[in-house]
């Protein structure tokens, strides 16, 4: 009788072995997680950066050339011409 358990026993082992390892690396990453989560909820408050980065100046007579081009060529109306023209000079 002795036997017929022996051979099973070393599978067991691995199986109870993998499953705890399994168990315990879970656990660690949740750990982890949560000393991460309250380290930036302790963290004090940076003052809060600018959301959108200044705009790269712009070549405004080569801007107006170009928007003449569109208008001349009837990509855009006399509409959008204008209103594009007056949000590029900033009237």
């Amino acid at each position: 009788m002795g036997l017929m358990f022996r051979p099973r026993r070393p599978l067991m082992r691995v199986a109870a072995g993998a499953a705890t390892a399994t168990v315990a690396y879970k656990a660690g990453q949740r750990r982890n997680q949560q000393n991460q989560d309250d380290d930036h909820a302790q963290a004090p408050q940076a003052a809060p950066t600018p959301t959108a980065p200044a705009a790269a100046p712009v070549d405004t007579t080569a801007e107006l050339e170009r928007l003449a081009k569109l208008h001349e060529s009837g990509a855009l109306n006399d509409e959008e011409f204008s209103a594009a023209k007056s949000k590029l000079l900033g009237v």
